[in-house]
């Protein structure tokens, strides 16, 4: 059947009309069929049923003395490639437009410097995500930033909190803000950690922390942490992935500690 593609654009653009194709999708009806349970009665639905024939997207047939309509995977087909064509002109000028961000920042996805650690912990996939979330296991007195050594490391569960550090005088020292906030699956949050282990106010000049979560049974967790973009720290960038990669891993270690101590 052929089919043309503005009329049969217009006839998708009656949501009746999408519910209807969306019954016939699972197989012919009549119009008793495709009328059951709808909010307009069979003869809105016949003329619907019309609109459709006429753009081609619908046939029928006579059934003893019913009609029964199809959908026709032809013309179905042809709007498809008709709409793929927008999408893929889409998807060129995205690339297009990337590429030229990436060569306005000299920067490509190869340059990115990053440092990961993995452990896998004794627990299901929500527990080790909550757990990791408390911040309770968090080595503060080994890791910290506050000029008063903190007592605990606090982290805000939803998009856009805070991960700070609170002193056992109610100082706090933040640490970053939650960018992506999944369970239990991911969390991205701003590393705002300066060369020389301060605040870095700035989010744009501070590294990324990305942690996921991977279920590898019933009982068993693989966790992932992932500095990212330390590049930013220019001349430092060297001297901070040397560091992360030695002392970046003692957080997570205690991190896997904290199962261990509870097995």
């Amino acid at each position: 059947m052929d089919i043309d593609i503005d009329s049969a654009l217009d006839a998708f653009g009656d949501p009746m009309r999408r519910r209807i194709i969306g019954r016939l999708a699972a197989g012919p009806l009549d119009v008793s069929g495709i009328s059951a349970g709808m909010p307009v009665g069979r003869t809105a639905v016949s003329m619907h049923l019309r609109v459709l024939k006429a753009a081609g997207l619908v046939g029928d047939r006579a059934v003893g003395n019913r009609r029964v309509y199809h959908l026709e995977p032809d013309a179905l087909r042809r709007l498809r490639d008709h709409l793929d064509w927008y999408w893929e002109r889409s998807l060129v000028e995205y690339k297009d437009a990337a590429q030229a961000r990436a060569k306005e920042l000299e920067m490509t996805v190869e340059q990115e410097i990053v440092v990961a650690k993995t452990v896998r912990v004794n627990a299901p996939l929500a527990v080790a995500f909550e757990v990791f979330a408390t911040q309770r296991w968090w080595p503060v007195d080994t890791h910290n930033l506050a000029e008063t050594l903190g007592s605990e490391v606090v982290l805000e569960p939803f998009l856009g909190g805070r991960w700070y550090e609170r002193a056992p005088d109610g100082t706090e020292t933040d640490w970053g803000t939650v960018l992506a906030w999944q369970p239990p699956y991911r969390l991205l949050l701003t590393w705002q950690v300066s060369p020389d282990w301060t605040y870095e106010e700035d989010p744009e000049r501070a590294a990324r922390m990305e942690v996921t979560f991977t279920p590898e049974g019933p009982h068993t967790t693989r966790v992932d942490l992932t500095h990212r973009h330390l590049e930013r720290y220019g001349p430092q960038a060297e001297r901070m992935r040397r560091i992360l990669e030695g002392k970046g891993g003692e957080p997570l270690a205690a991190y896997a500690r904290h199962f261990e101590s509870k097995a």
